[in-house]
């Protein structure tokens, strides 16, 4: 690699890193992430063992989850969080409030090691001295889906840049150090072993190296995921139970809250719109589709064809569940990066510049969210200057309540009362809940978790349904008195107000595709992406609603 090579790449990188880090404590030290908040609360409880035997001795580990009553249900990987644990002890962070920040900044940093990764998948693709050899790295370091969950302290960074490891030193026949990345994948996120066709198409005609490249990583795998196992092979039955328990919980069948969003939702359509849409934006989105149709069976690297062959099984696999997060896909990312860098291997496309300029535009749009305050914590500041203490409030459980206690200001000074949507309908529950907003004085809705999912299953929720269409349509004794939106975009302080464009959802009015608000804190232009997958906006840009009664 020469010295130019070097200081692009290195340039590229710390673009990444920098969309990744940027507005790393986005929620100002509130937790707004329920999985990143219960890793938090692992990673702060768990202690370091004092010797090697008491490492691995299960009973007795204080760094094994499973040792504390609280931590019974467990099911996410252990790698990432020993790592963050060991740093937060040696950098003296080893708190429940600064936990959360070295896990984030672990997760953007693992997720920036991407970049160099595509590079040297580009090296096999294109020319040493084609400018192009970068176009990978940058496409991938500007993707929007990566930089949000890069902002998270969770496991999927991590389980997507080994994943990409494994299969960089498969593409240079380097099977030892990719045996180890892929122990360290599975010791991030069992689902790592969806990875093993792949491994298989490249080994299979090595029998013996694939023998010895199942050994290595399940020693790796042991080593770093410990907890799992009674004994050498067999594995803990608590954790079996755990992932049966986690499977009921993501079925169709099980009345789960968090599942509601999916009913009635085609799978795969679905999981197109968040990913080409939302996840890769359009204008990488249709070159992705573009490259497609560049592939040919004549001097195209085989590894190619195994990039390609892996992001079909994940969508389709993935993507046909009745759960299918966003971030299930991020393990394909990578790869759609560099199979959309293909139609410029010849040569350079007049759309090129304005594609990219396209595709950096809404990356850096998406970091508006975390150039502001969060919205809940906008929103908990015109309460407590808005809303006289001793007033009665509602919240709606399975959705983090408002206020949050700022400074010194605590959501204690209000009656609170909690509502319950989510609950199987009935007369006597919408009549109960009839009963709380009469009342009180104000509800309050932090997203749109629960507003945004019940009205869509009116056969599940014809009661709950009627209240939600009645209450946005004003036909309660309730009116909107404030509106806080967080989306990807750019605050133009010479316009007046805020230009919206995107469709809006709210149950029991009409759909808009364009709106202009009057009363927006940030005026300029935006993407509007209520209809995006819950987990992509409810944690760290939601829809915070408030409304006060009339009478």
């Amino acid at each position: 690699m020469t010295l130019k090579n070097k200081i692009v790449l290195l340039l590229i990188f710390l673009i990444g890193l920098f969309l990744r880090l940027y507005g790393l404590n986005w929620d100002q030290g509130n937790h707004l992430h329920p999985d990143e908040r219960f890793l938090t609360m692992v990673t702060a409880d768990i202690k370091i063992p004092t010797t090697v035997s008491q490492y691995f001795d299960n009973k007795i580990s204080p760094l094994n989850p499973y040792n504390y009553p609280t931590y019974q249900f467990f099911v996410y990987g252990t790698f990432p969080i020993f790592i963050t644990k060991y740093l937060s002890v040696l950098f003296n962070l080893d708190t429940y409030e600064s936990i959360v920040l070295v896990g984030r900044s672990l997760s953007a940093i693992f997720d920036s090691l991407n970049i160099f990764l595509l590079y040297f998948l580009a090296i096999k693709i294109f020319s040493k001295k084609s400018k192009l050899i970068y176009l990978p790295s940058l496409l991938y370091a500007t993707c929007v889906l990566p930089i949000q969950l890069s902002h998270f302290y969770a496991v999927d960074t991590f389980l997507n840049t080994f994943l990409l490891a494994t299969f960089t030193f498969l593409v240079y026949n380097l099977f030892l150090p990719a045996s180890i990345f892929f122990g360290l994948a599975l010791a991030c996120k069992i689902s790592a072993i969806y990875f093993l066709p792949i491994i298989v198409l490249f080994l299979l005609p090595k029998f013996k190296k694939f023998i010895l490249f199942i050994v290595i990583t399940f020693i790796v795998f042991r080593i770093f995921q410990p907890y799992i196992f009674n004994g050498i092979f067999k594995l803990r039955p608590l954790f079996i139970d755990n992932i049966k328990q986690l499977q009921i919980m993501s079925s169709p069948d099980n009345n789960f809250p968090p599942a509601v969003q999916w009913i009635n939702k085609i799978p795969l359509l679905r999981s197109s719109v968040n990913l080409l849409i939302f996840g890769l934006g359009l204008p990488l989105s249709l070159f992705f589709i573009l490259s497609l149709s560049k592939i040919k069976l004549k001097n195209t690297p085989t590894f190619i064809y195994f990039a390609l062959l892996w992001v079909i099984i994940i969508f389709l696999y993935q993507g046909s569940r009745f759960a299918h997060p966003m971030r299930y896909l991020l393990i394909i990312y990578p790869f759609i990066c560099l199979l959309a860098s293909l139609p410029f291997i010849k040569s350079k496309s007049k759309l090129l510049s304005l594609f990219l300029l396209c595709h950096f535009l809404y990356a850096v749009g998406f970091l508006n969210i975390y150039s502001y305050p969060h919205s809940r914590v906008q929103a908990s500041a015109w309460i407590y200057n808005n809303i006289a203490p001793g007033l009665t409030i509602t919240n709606e459980y399975w959705d983090d309540p408002l206020p949050l206690s700022l400074r010194n200001n605590y959501s204690s000074i209000y009656n609170g009362i909690m509502l319950s949507p989510y609950d199987s309908d009935s007369p006597e529950k919408i009549q109960k809940l009839y009963n709380l907003i009469n009342s009180a004085d104000y509800i309050f809705m932090s997203s749109n978790r629960l507003w945004g999912s019940i009205p869509l299953v009116p056969h599940l929720y014809p009661y709950t349904s009627d209240y939600y269409k009645n209450l946005f349509s004003h036909n309660l004794n309730y009116k909107k008195v404030l509106e806080i939106n967080s989306y990807p975009g750019f605050n133009i302080p010479i316009i007046k107000y805020c230009y919206y464009f995107g469709p809006s959802n709210f149950p029991g009015i009409q759909n808009n595709w364009f709106d202009v608000d009057k009363r927006c804190l940030y005026p300029g232009i935006y993407l509007r992406d209520d209809t995006a997958e819950e987990s992509f906006t409810v944690y760290d840009h939601p829809k915070v609603l408030i409304f006060a009664r009339t009478d």
